[in-house]
């Protein structure tokens, strides 16, 4: 009994430290960074378009999506609130939007410990559309920061929305 509480003292302490040393690695990371992801899809710029503003439909084909809420302000602004696998909503505004070439989209809310803005820009080729996607984000915790710099990637949520979104264009 003693040597099992001497290991799992052993253990617990290890945890510790190893949460503490990626929280002072993240307290040396910038909050701000930038991430890019570009890619093709083989399909015209509209259907693109079409696809990557058709809100509603996001959870039918992006699995980090479960549900989708619209919001519209007394200004006139759209607020669409996505609903993650935690049951968490995350609001999203548009910025901007030149149709059907470019679209900013920002995460809304207060006292979020994340954020940014999604940028993307399409550009068409003999009907073969080419995405850049840009993430200017931010992480306030900086366990999270660490966490998201050396073991889950930055670009993390770029890929996965990536290669979800062009699955769902290879069907259209």
């Amino acid at each position: 009994m003693k040597t099992a509480l001497i290991v799992i003292a052993v253990l617990v302490g290890l945890i510790v430290l190893a949460g503490l040393v990626l929280y002072f690695i993240g307290r040396g990371q910038p909050e701000r960074h930038t991430a890019r992801r570009t890619f093709t899809v083989p399909q015209p710029r509209a259907a693109v378009w079409a696809v990557l503003t058709d809100y509603a439909a996001m959870p039918q084909w992006w699995p980090a999506v479960k549900a989708v809420r619209m919001e519209k302000k007394p200004t006139g602004e759209v607020i669409t609130w996505n609903k993650d696998s935690h049951g968490r909503e995350i609001g999203f505004r548009t910025r901007e939007e030149q149709a059907p070439a470019r679209l900013v989209r920002e995460i809304t809310g207060d006292n979020l410990p994340f954020g940014g803005i999604w940028t993307y820009e399409l550009a068409e080729e003999n009907g073969v559309t080419r995405v850049t996607l840009t993430e200017d984000g931010f992480i306030q915790p900086p366990l999270f920061r660490a966490i998201a710099r050396y073991f889950i990637g930055l670009d993390a949520t770029m890929k996965d929305f990536e290669k979800y979104f062009t699955a769902r264009l290879a069907t259209k």
